[in-house]
């Protein structure tokens, strides 16, 4: 490789790296605003987290990563109900990820959080009509990588703390990011069970 393709490799990473930062980082307070709001969920996400770690507080690894089948369902929807990114004024193309993803065909509960919806087959089957990552060409070159970030830090969170949040304050600010618009609470209690 010469210097100007190993430049380019650096400044894509970069890219990466900056880009991902803030849309994870407000992915995952929604995803802990959900879960502390909806117990049952979070319950369901800790009985899958205890029998893929037992007891362990090791990190995660790959071999992990396929069997947490439902905390890939709760990302999901957590990404469907509240996609961070918008698309700048004067774009040729506006989706708006956030109407998209709450359409009724979604299902007659397409406002509700309920990451069943990716497991027993009523999610629609398009791939191009879940647009948290954006569509077509130009969608986000790090979902792999912010997917797995995701991930990680949900599972870690999950089992060493119980989480509480009232997600009926949410006040949205469309801004560069869809992001909460003034702090959110969120309780983080040490597990004991």
């Amino acid at each position: 490789m010469d210097e100007l393709e190993n430049e380019k490799i650096q400044q894509e990473l970069n890219t990466l790296i900056a880009a991902g930062y803030d849309t994870s980082a407000i992915s995952i307070i929604y995803c802990l605003l959900l879960l502390g709001h909806h117990q049952d969920i979070q319950d369901k996400l800790w009985s899958e987290l205890k029998e893929v770690f037992s007891d362990s507080d090791r990190d995660v690894d790959k071999d992990d990563i396929p069997k947490l089948v439902y905390l890939e369902a709760v990302l999901k929807e957590t990404l469907r109900l509240y996609p961070t990114h918008t698309i700048p004024a004067g774009s040729d193309f506006f989706v708006f990820a956030y109407a998209v993803n709450r359409h009724p065909m979604w299902g007659p509960d397409s406002e509700q959080f309920r990451p069943e919806r990716w497991l027993d087959g009523t999610a629609p089957t398009n791939p191009n009509l879940f647009a948290s990552f954006g569509l077509g060409r130009r969608s986000c070159i790090g979902k792999t990588f912010s997917m797995l970030s995701m991930k990680t830090t949900i599972s870690h969170v999950v089992r060493r703390f119980r989480i509480t949040a009232d997600i009926s304050k949410l006040v949205l600010k469309e801004d560069v990011l869809l992001k909460p618009a003034s702090g959110q609470h969120i309780i983080l209690e040490p597990r004991i069970d």
